[in-house]
């Protein structure tokens, strides 16, 4: 078992300078996207959030889209979140309850379309446990713990 998380870790610098190596490309564009794998969304050249999923295309897709749900986009949702505490909007409250709030509905809808305009990466990872880790060490070393904070909902 040792050998075999070593070998998986020993991967990730690669791995990682892999994705990165990757062009940049507009969120609206998903053609060529992997199908399994791990996204990195940048804002003006910055990295800002990591995701992976096993439908990479579709799950951009949802992330970009304007009618998409907070189930579905919650990377728009994590920053009308982080916009709201700001604005001194109540926040701890269910996922529901905020997208409801017509304050919140505003920072949300400005979200989507924030991220709508943003750029991205994206590698082909087919192995549960190597995209788990890649997005977890990526989002370490890019910085994006604004966003990526991997605490249980």
């Amino acid at each position: 078992m040792n050998e075999e998380w070593n070998a998986l870790i020993q991967q990730m610098p690669r791995l990682l300078e892999e994705l990165k190596s990757q062009p940049l490309r507009p969120c609206t564009d998903r053609s060529g996207l992997p199908k399994k794998g791990i996204y990195v969304f940048y804002e003006d050249g910055k990295p800002i959030y990591i995701g992976r999923s096993n439908n990479v295309r579709q799950r951009i897709g949802l992330h970009c889209r304007p009618s998409s749900g907070h189930n579905s986009a919650t990377f728009a949702f994590n920053i009308a979140k982080h916009e709201a505490e700001k604005e001194g909007i109540k926040t701890n409250v269910t996922r529901g309850q905020l997208e409801t709030d017509p304050a919140f509905t505003r920072l949300y809808l400005k979200a989507k379309e924030r991220v709508s305009k943003m750029d991205l990466r994206a590698i082909q990872i087919d192995e549960p446990i190597t995209q788990t880790l890649l997005e977890v060490y990526a989002a370490m070393c890019l910085d994006t713990k604004e966003y990526n904070d991997f605490d249980t909902h």
